[in-house]
């Protein structure tokens, strides 16, 4: 019995050798350069429209720039650097509504990095002349999200993502 175990095992590693089912990927330590590089993403440009299409409607999302404030907030304990808006405009061209709400972008929809790598979180201020709204078909809004930079940092790397679906990215300045 023991001996029809060990030829019947030995048997099943000669075919998967024979065959190629892949046992040479999983004992090969080197990885293809290709598979390792990151996807590259569309660039944005700042300032123009972003077309996205989905299945419900499209819109378009435009970054305008990264400007430095002099604002803190009062409700946290944290010193930043320095405090930058992150101004955008959207349009909705035919986007429905869903869930009973008309479309926004908002910061779950941005991954924002500073020149030094660090992921930045939203900080509690906000850009009374540009906050988010709802935007039915046809509407529009400039809107702005704080992020609060722990480094003197010159540029923000900007990802815009939907879900778990990377988008578009773009390089902007801080001014």
């Amino acid at each position: 019995m023991k001996n029809k175990s060990i030829f019947l095992m030995l048997g099943v590693l000669i075919v998967f050798g024979l065959t190629g089912c892949g046992l040479e990927n999983i004992f090969n330590l080197e990885t293809d350069s290709a598979s390792t590089q990151a996807k590259k993403l569309p660039e944005m440009v700042i300032n123009e429209p972003f077309l996205v299409t989905t299945v419900i409607g499209d819109y378009s999302v435009a970054i305008n720039g990264a400007r430095k404030t002099a604002k803190r907030s009062a409700d946290t304990d944290v010193n930043p650097k320095q405090v930058i808006f992150l101004d955008y405009t959207y349009n909705n061209i035919s986007y429905q509504k869903k869930y009973d709400m008309d479309f926004f972008l908002a910061q779950g929809d941005f991954v924002v990095v500073d020149d030094k790598g660090n992921n930045l979180e939203a900080y509690n201020i906000k850009d009374p002349n540009r906050m988010i709204q709802e935007t039915p078909i046809g509407g529009s809004c400039s809107a702005s999200i704080a992020y609060a930079l722990e480094t003197d940092s010159k540029t923000l790397t900007v990802t815009f993502v939907r879900g778990k679906n990377e988008i578009a990215e773009i390089t902007v300045p801080i001014t």
